[in-house]
């Protein structure tokens, strides 16, 4: 008897599993092989591959083993299957398609189909189906993208004071810098533009892949800040902010307000110290032993003895500030140090024992000399563009640049100059962490003030829970500002990588410069030169 007819194929339509049954009939009947098996099964039109191979042998050796009939399995005939898989976030689709063993492989149709049953209707990436069709196979393959929202703009506050700046021209015989350039004082009248508030922009929606609305991420539109002293907002233009008062306009955030204008001969015994709300211009000096602490600007046309000085804005002496030296009391016991702190930025001729915090700029047109000088931007000393300009003694810090001609002295005094870390950042972010928590608490008993008029209703009078919740929604948003500048602030607790330490004529011995967190000390004169931070390494070019 032929092998043809003592082996048969069966294939189980529902399992999917081929079997062979092997009968012989007599002694000369020819035993199943291989390729016995091979050739059954692709006369049959299947190809090899459906065969399991140790199964097959299994068997063969069982046909060879028993004289009787065998039957068992060898192998399985699938289609090609595919599975469709949509991300969590509904942006994405994957398909894992499988080739066919011995069966029908998937088609354009079948995908389509499982595309139409799962929903996924939007983003289709043709390109990624046809290439996965062609190689019969793939494995988690994306075949759909979903589109991303468009983030929108938050509102803006652009200052409408840079083309306003009036410069005060001084006579001054002495003077060598240009004051004009200086920006001593801005005065506006009443209903000057200050501030255009622009509005802001909501961003535009995507789409996941199952065709449904992904919404843009919330953009911050804040109203002008309240309570702005000396301003009001345009009765014909919301978006505008205008001066209520004449005076001397400063930026702050979310608005700007236009303090009032004091001026007076000088500050000593006869006037007594001044702590007042606006701008403070003095035709004479600011004697020893007097205090001054002002919201706006503070403009001194002599000179600034050893006196403590506060302004919200900037410092401006046409003259110098010069105190005693550290250490030196006064009859009061008082220390004779000159000391200057200012929302802004503090110009002077010279600088001398004196104790100097701007939070933007300190500029010197001499010399800076055993003072203990911050900035939280930069630090210069002489003319721009000159090698003039000495830092002499005490600390200079900048968190991004210190610029002098000379920095030391022949005698060698020890000068520090530092630069690429934030001198103030620490300080402030000690004060927001204590807003915050004084917020949180704040919002813990408007939670429970809320909870028990909802709970007590008869105690809601004159709408006190609508109130309680409004004044809870603004908290909420104050804290959120608030962790938004706690960031920023972390950021400048790191080095700046641009910052720098120009000495454009010389580095005398003494001196040692911090650049973030690298160190150098000049034990010997040097030739000046600018350091940098190089591949995370102080170096003078």
């Amino acid at each position: 008897m032929t092998i043809a007819n003592a082996l048969q194929l069966e294939l189980d339509e529902a399992t999917c599993v081929l079997s062979a049954a092997y009968a012989p009939t007599g002694e000369n009947d020819t035993l199943p092989t291989w390729d016995t098996l091979v050739a059954a099964v692709q006369a049959r039109g299947w190809p090899a591959t459906v065969l399991d191979q140790i199964s097959a042998i299994v068997f063969i050796e069982q046909c060879r083993d028993t004289a009787g009939p065998v039957e068992a399995c060898i192998g399985e005939v699938r289609n090609g299957t595919f599975e469709l898989e949509v991300a969590e976030d509904r942006m994405s689709a994957q398909l894992t398609l499988r080739a066919p063993k011995g069966g029908q492989p998937v088609g354009e149709s079948d995908l389509l189909a499982g595309l139409q049953a799962h929903g996924i209707v939007h983003g289709l990436i043709p390109e990624a189906l046809r290439q996965a069709l062609e190689r019969g196979a793939c494995e988690a393959l994306e075949i759909a993208r979903g589109t991303l929202p468009e983030a929108g703009e938050p509102a803006r506050f652009e200052s409408l004071l840079d083309a306003l700046k009036t410069r005060l021209s001084e006579d001054d015989e002495n003077a060598i810098i240009d004051y004009r350039n200086l920006g001593d004082l801005t005065l506006v009248s009443a209903g000057t533009p200050l501030m255009r508030r622009i509005p802001a922009t909501p961003g535009q929606p995507g789409t996941d892949v199952l065709g449904g609305p992904v919404a843009p991420p919330a953009v911050a539109d804040p109203p002008f800040a309240p309570k702005l002293n000396g301003v009001e907002v345009d009765p014909e233009d919301p978006g505008l902010l205008r001066a209520a008062i004449a005076g001397s306009p400063m930026l702050v955030q979310h608005g700007a307000t236009v303090n009032s204008l004091v001026e007076v001969p000088a500050v000593d015994l006869s006037s007594g110290n001044i702590d007042f709300e606006g701008t403070l211009r003095v035709k004479g000096d600011i004697t020893a032993g007097m205090h001054v602490r002002v919201s706006g600007d503070v403009v001194v046309n002599g000179t600034i003895e050893a006196a403590h000085v506060e302004a919200g804005g900037n410092v401006t002496v046409n003259g110098g500030i010069i105190g005693s030296a550290e250490g030196v009391a006064d009859s009061r016991g008082g220390s004779r140090m000159a000391r200057i702190v200012s929302g802004g930025s503090v110009k002077a001729r010279f600088i001398d024992n004196a104790q100097v915090r701007a939070e933007k700029n300190v500029a010197a047109e001499r010399e800076i000399r055993q003072s203990t000088v911050t900035a939280g931007e930069t630090i210069t000393v002489g003319p721009p563009g000159s090698q003039q300009g000495v830092i002499t003694g005490g600390t200079a810090h900048a968190y991004k640049s210190v610029h002098a001609g000379t920095l030391g002295s022949m005698a060698g005094i020890p000068t520090v100059v530092r630069a690429g870390l934030n001198p103030h950042a620490n300080a402030k972010r000690a004060a927001l962490e204590t807003r915050a928590r004084e917020l949180e608490e704040e919002k813990a008993k408007l939670e429970k003030l809320i909870l028990f008029l909802h709970n007590n209703p008869a105690k809601n009078v004159n709408n006190m829970s609508e109130r309680a919740r409004q004044t809870h929604a603004k908290i909420s948003a104050d804290l959120v500002e608030l962790q938004a500048e706690d960031a920023r602030l972390a950021k400048e607790l790191q080095p700046l990588e641009t910052a720098m330490i120009v000495a454009s004529r010389r580095f005398f011995g003494g001196v040692t410069l911090h650049l973030g967190m690298k160190v150098t000390e000049f034990l010997e004169d040097q030739v000046g030169g600018k350091a940098v931070l190089e591949q995370g390494e102080l170096a003078i070019r």
